[in-house]
Formats: C-alpha cells, sequence, structure tokens
C-alpha cells in the first residue's frame, strides 16, 4: 500500500492523473481533471460528468457519484449533487442529513454553509450551526475569528460562537493575520487591529498583509511603497502614477460636464434617441454639425454610443431621459442654472458677508421651477429611501408626519410598506398642491405645527438649516410629539474622520446657508431641543436614520 506521507503525490500538468516521487504516473487510469490528495489520501477526481474521490492506488475511495467534488479537509470532503451540497466522510456516506446551497471547506473544525434562503452561516462536524445568526455572506475561520457581511453589505469579525470581535463595520475586511486585519472604509485600505481601531491614519488603493513587520501597499495615485506597522514609509517601490497637474486641470473645468448635460437636458436629446443626427436636429430644430459636437461630447461622458451612424441612450444616459422613473433631467438643469450661479458668491461667504440665500422662496415663487426641482427631489428620494424603510421601525397603528415632505415622495413609500398606518406629508402651499396619493398639509416649518404624531420624520431637512433654525425645527417637531412619540432624522452624516461628504457640505452652505453633520453634531442639536438621541443606523447607501425622543429639557 501507497503511504501518503511519504509519496506526497502532485498533480500532472495535464491535470488527468498523478505523479509520485520520481514524477511517474501513480496509476494507469486517466480522468478529465484530478485536484491534490489531502489527508487521509484521497483526491477528488472527475470523469463523464460524474465526481468522486479515488486512493493513491488510483482505486474508488467508495461506489458514490456525485457532480462536484472537492478535497478532505478535517477529515470530511464537499460534494454537490443538483443543486444539493454537503460534506461526506471518507466512505462517501454524508456527515449530517442537512443539503444546502453551498458548503465551503473545514477550517478550524469549522466551515461555511449557505441555505435555500441564499443565507451564509457555519456548521461545525456535527453538522450543526455555530450560532442563530445569518449572514448576507461570511468566510473560513482563521485564528478562532472570521469576516461576516450584513445586509447593508458591511462586514466585521465574529468569533467561534458567533459573537462581534469588535463594534467596528467595514466596507471589506479580511481575517486576521499576526494580529492585523486588511480592512476598507469609504476612502480605501488600511489595517486594522483586534478591536477594529486603524495602526495608522493612511488610506490606501491595496495593501497586503504584513510580513514581518512589513506590509507593500499601493497607494491612491498607483504608488507601491512597503510600509512598518506605524505606517511610516520604509522604502518606495514605484512612484505615483497620478498626474497631479492633469488632476487639477479636469477639476477646474468640472463645470464642462455640468453644462453638457445641462444643455442635453434642456433640449431634450436623449427623450429623442435613437435617431440619427440630421433627423435629430429636425425634431429639435437646431444646427447640425454644432449638435454632432454636443452628441460627441454626451459620448465622452457614456451618455450616448453611436452605432453604425445612429445615436442610441447608454444604461447610464438613460436617467437623462424624462420618462425615467428615477430621472436625473431636471437635476442636470437645475445643476446647471440657478444652483450653479450661487456657487459664485462662495468667496462673499466665506468671507463672511451677507449675500442672497433665498432657494427656497425663489423655487417656490417660479411654479415650473418648483415642479422641476421637487421632481429632482424624488428622484433622489426614490433612489436613497427604500433601503431605510425598514429602519425606521414603524408600526401599523402609528400616526406619521413627514416634515417638509416635498412632493411626497417618502410619504408614498411609507404608505405601500404600512398601508395601515396613517400618514401625512405637510409642505408650503406651492408645494403640497402637487402632492398625489397621499394625505397632505399645508404648515411652516419654523411656526406651531398644526399636527400631533406619534412618529415625525425630517428627512434631508436639518442639513438645509444653521443650527439655530434646526434647533428651531425640532423644537417644533418635540412640540408635536404624542406621549412616547419620536423623531425621525434622516440624513447623510459625515465621519468623524475624513473628508467624504465635504463637497456637499460646501454645496449646502453656499445655496442654502446649513450643513452637513456629524453624529455628535446632531447629538447637540437634539439636546438643545430637549430630545434625546437612541440610536443611530445607516441603510446600503448614504441616508441614515437617527432616533431621537424627548429628553428632559
Amino acid at each position: 500500500m501507497i503511504c501518503f506521507s511519504q509519496t506526497r503525490p502532485s498533480v500532472s500538468p495535464c491535470e488527468t492523473y498523478h505523479l509520485g516521487p520520481q514524477g511517474l504516473p501513480l496509476y494507469a487510469r486517466r480522468f478529465d481533471h484530478v485536484l491534490p490528495f489531502h489527508e487521509p489520501g484521497l483526491a477528488p477526481v472527475s470523469l463523464n460528468g460524474l465526481a468522486w474521490h479515488i486512493q493513491l492506488e488510483g482505486d474508488d475511495a467508495y461506489a458514490a457519484r456525485f457532480q462536484r467534488s472537492f478535497g478532505f479537509y478535517c477529515g470530511v470532503a464537499a460534494v454537490g449533487q443538483d443543486s444539493d451540497w454537503f460534506h461526506i466522510r471518507p466512505d462517501g456516506l454524508a456527515l449530517y442529513q442537512e443539503r444546502y446551497a453551498f458548503v465551503g471547506n473545514f477550517q478550524d473544525d469549522c466551515c461555511v454553509v449557505c441555505d435555500a434562503e441564499s443565507r451564509y452561516f457555519h456548521i461545525d462536524l456535527q453538522g450543526n450551526a455555530l450560532y442563530p445568526s445569518r449572514w448576507r455572506y461570511c468566510g473560513d475561520f482563521r485564528e478562532g475569528v472570521a469576516v461576516v457581511q450584513n445586509d447593508k453589505g458591511l462586514s466585521t469579525h465574529i468569533n467561534a460562537v458567533g459573537e462581534r470581535v469588535h463594534s467596528q463595520w467595514f466596507v471589506d475586511l479580511e481575517v486576521f493575520h499576526k494580529g492585523f486585519a486588511r480592512a476598507r472604509d469609504s476612502v480605501g485600505w488600511h489595517h486594522v487591529d483586534r478591536s477594529g481601531q486603524p495602526i495608522y491614519e493612511q488610506r490606501f488603493a491595496q495593501v497586503e498583509p504584513f510580513y514581518n513587520g512589513c506590509s507593500r501597499v499601493e497607494t491612491l495615485g498607483g504608488g507601491l511603497l512597503v510600509i512598518d506597522e506605524a505606517g511610516n514609509v520604509l522604502r518606495e517601490l514605484r512612484p505615483e502614477r497620478r498626474d497631479r497637474f492633469a488632476e487639477l486641470s479636469a477639476d477646474l473645468v468640472g463645470y464642462w460636464r455640468t453644462f453638457t448635460l445641462g444643455a442635453a437636458a434642456e433640449l431634450g436629446v436623449l427623450d429623442h434617441l435613437p435617431a440619427v443626427t440630421t433627423h435629430l436636429a429636425e425634431v429639435l430644430d437646431v444646427d447640425p454639425f454644432k449638435l454632432e459636437r454636443l452628441l460627441c461630447a454626451l459620448a465622452e461622458l457614456d451618455m450616448v454610443t453611436l452605432d453604425s451612424d445612429k445615436w442610441l441612450v447608454t444604461t447610464k444616459g438613460q436617467y437623462l431621459c424624462s420618462a425615467h422613473a428615477q430621472t436625473l433631467q431636471p437635476a442636470a438643469i437645475e445643476y446647471s442654472g440657478d444652483l450653479l450661479d450661487r456657487w459664485r458668491a462662495l468667496p462673499a461667504i466665506v468671507r463672511g458677508e451677507q449675500v442672497r440665500q433665498d432657494i427656497f422662496a425663489s423655487v417656490a415663487a417660479d411654479p415650473q421651477r418648483c415642479s422641476r426641482h421637487h421632481r429632482m427631489l424624488a428622484s433622489y428620494a426614490q433612489r436613497d429611501y427604500p433601503s431605510v424603510l425598514d429602519l425606521l421601525n414603524l408600526k401599523s397603528h402609528d400616526v406619521v408626519f413627514d416634515a417638509a415632505g416635498g412632493s411626497g415622495e417618502l410619504s408614498r413609500l411609507l404608505t405601500e410598506r404600512y398601508p395601515n398606518a396613517t400618514i401625512t406629508c405637510g409642505d408650503i402651499s406651492q408645494v403640497v398642491g402637487s402632492v398625489d396619493g397621499v394625505q397632505a398639509i399645508e404648515f411652516d416649518l419654523f411656526q406651531p405645527w398644526p399636527v400631533k404624531s406619534s412618529k415625525v420624520l425630517l428627512a434631508r431637512v436639518l442639513h438645509d438649516w444653521n443650527d439655530e433654525q434646526a434647533v428651531t425645527i425640532l423644537r417644533h417637531a418635540r412640540a408635536s410629539l404624542l406621549p412616547g412619540g419620536e423623531i425621525l432624522v434622516l440624513e447623510m452624516l459625515l465621519a468623524d474622520d475624513g473628508y467624504n461628504g465635504a463637497l456637499c457640505d460646501l454645496h449646502l452652505l453656499t445655496v442654502t446657508g446649513g450643513q452637513e453633520r456629524r453624529l455628535c453634531e446632531y447629538a447637540a442639536l437634539f439636546s438643545r431641543a430637549g430630545l434625546s438621541l437612541i440610536s443611530a443606523e445607516t441603510g446600503n447607501g448614504l441616508v441614515s436614520v437617527l432616533r431621537a425622543e424627548m429628553g428632559n429639557g
């Protein structure tokens, strides 16, 4: 009998049989495909659509056949039959009764499985779940820790009983290696310690695990460095490939894109595609030569593409069509018009001068613009709010007031999700007149509110106002609450570190006089208004839900 530990067989270059220590075939049989031998001396093979395991001599390890077979780990192997995946012992018998949509390989006596509902978790060698939680995805255990991903697409570390190792969540994450794990946040990759905290401030395009205290990393500009565990650069392997001059030049002419898209939206170019240039020029009553140049610029922006002589709308370009459910055509006109003009006052604003910031009055005074502006806001609401509806945790008996709810898009989404709740949308008279499908009332944010509610929604409202105005709004919201009621604030939160969202904050400063805020800043506003911050949760996108209730103020 051939001894596995002494033979150390390898896979042949053609991957149809195995080689012995002298490079000679271990056996005469040939297969369609083979994988390496693992303890206890068995290898996966496949032939004519069937899969199983063989012994070192090339003999079958058992009579059963499967569609997929994989190597033995911890004494068991993963196999697949139709849509059923499970593990077998060396004799080919199933390790347990359950069947899964997917199973991994055992590591540290634990294994990843995926059930019929596409939920991932870990099992032990008896086939029992290690914990009650289910995840969108999870990876193998290493040194007693595994990575799991939640329904929001964020990842963290758990131990073998399913408990979180730390409180941090990341965009992407790896298991620990020599005390540190590779992690990616909204800015980039870095290393974290076992408490989930970054071990240095920098962020990179990619990082490797530490090797004897050193890690090879790629900078966001394409350079390659070797850093130590404090983030210090030990040596440069390749200079950055970013052309900072070209980057700044592109930033300086960002308005080229804004006005190109704005012109296309105002002319309705994409609404009439597919079309050849000459026909489109006739429909739009424009110069065909100049239209061709506009179309070429739109093609550079991946909005249209040319097929023979016909212009077609791309997937990205569909959002600039007026008929799209989430059309950004109104946004293109708004951002290339008055909203852009207001940015010219930024130097004066920074100097502390008083400037015109009457955006809401300007919008309300023009019925056509008011309709366009709120259609823009509705598209963003359709995009961003569905992922946070469950976080609102509304009940069937709730009386909900969607304060400054615009055209009522969030109210409509909530009415569909919670048909037994009483939902009212409130805004100024020029806006509520166009609200369809939900109950709507006229009101003023800065006057006592004419409603009593168990839940008050402030969806992207507070960021339009300065701190004093925001506190006034919150006090009116607090006064309108029924006993035991809550205020739910939907906003993008600025991170405590980094600069993501800073340009959006600058836009608010320029256009409305408002600001984006960090969680601690919202907590301070709540406190000033006599409220207490209870929780803050983030959906799959940019929007977080901040829950507040009456405090002692």
